[in-house]
Parts: structure tokens; C-alpha cells; sequence
């Protein structure tokens, strides 16, 4: 992968901080090709001490096995440091597929960022 391509994959991912919590709002298709750049980001953002992380889903438009594996993972290392990984946003296919693979059932989901920005674990 050139710099170009890497740089223009990065663009995908934008982050944002809301008392305390870390959001990532995230674009286009989550796959093979691409999530490693965000379990990046999301393990910066667990070495910055964030442990309630958001990924608000609203313009993602499909998830492939490799996007699911990683996202159980951020969700493990997550939950072993006493933190969470909201989901938040999912379209009819997005949320079809974690519903058909019975993924759904691991995470925190909610309606849209504000929801789970709103949420707080008690």
C-alpha cells in the first residue's frame, strides 16, 4: 500500500472526544482491507487510557468476517480492562449481519451517537 492510499484510508476515520468517552465516526465499507487501520486507532485510543470507546456506524455500509473478528477483539481487550464498545448508528445490513451471526449479543448497541453518548454504564 502506498502513503497516498494509506492517507486516504485514514480520511475514512474520524475521531472525537465527549466527556471522557472517545468516538469514532466511520465511513464506507469496514473490511478486510481496511480493518487493521481501525483496530489501530482503537488501540491508540486504549493506550490513551480511553475505555469507553463509540463507533457510530452511521455511513458504514457493510462489514466483512475479518471487520467482525476485529471488532470482538477491541471488545475483549476492552472488557478485560474493565471498559466498553458501544455501537451505535447500524443500517439494516450492518445490523442484519451482527443479528445473523448472533454478534449482536456482545455489544452495548444503540439507535444513534447521541444515544450512546448519552448511556452511561453503570
Amino acid at each position: 500500500m502506498t502513503d497516498n492510499q494509506q492517507d486516504s484510508e485514514f480520511r475514512h476515520i474520524d475521531g472525537r472526544k465527549h466527556s471522557g468517552q472517545a468516538a469514532l465516526s466511520l465511513k464506507n465499507a469496514i473490511t478486510w482491507q481496511n480493518c487493521s487501520e481501525l483496530k489501530n486507532k482503537l488501540e491508540s485510543k486504549i493506550a490513551e487510557g480511553r475505555t469507553e470507546i463509540i463507533l457510530d456506524f452511521k455511513h458504514v455500509d457493510l462489514l466483512d468476517s475479518a471487520a467482525l473478528e476485529m471488532l470482538i477483539d477491541m471488545h475483549d481487550v476492552l472488557m478485560k480492562q474493565g471498559g466498553i464498545l458501544k455501537i451505535a448508528g447500524l443500517n439494516e445490513v450492518c445490523r442484519d449481519i451482527l443479528m445473523s451471526t448472533r454478534i449482536i449479543n456482545i455489544f452495548f448497541v444503540y439507535k444513534d451517537i447521541n444515544e450512546a453518548l448519552s448511556h452511561k454504564r453503570t
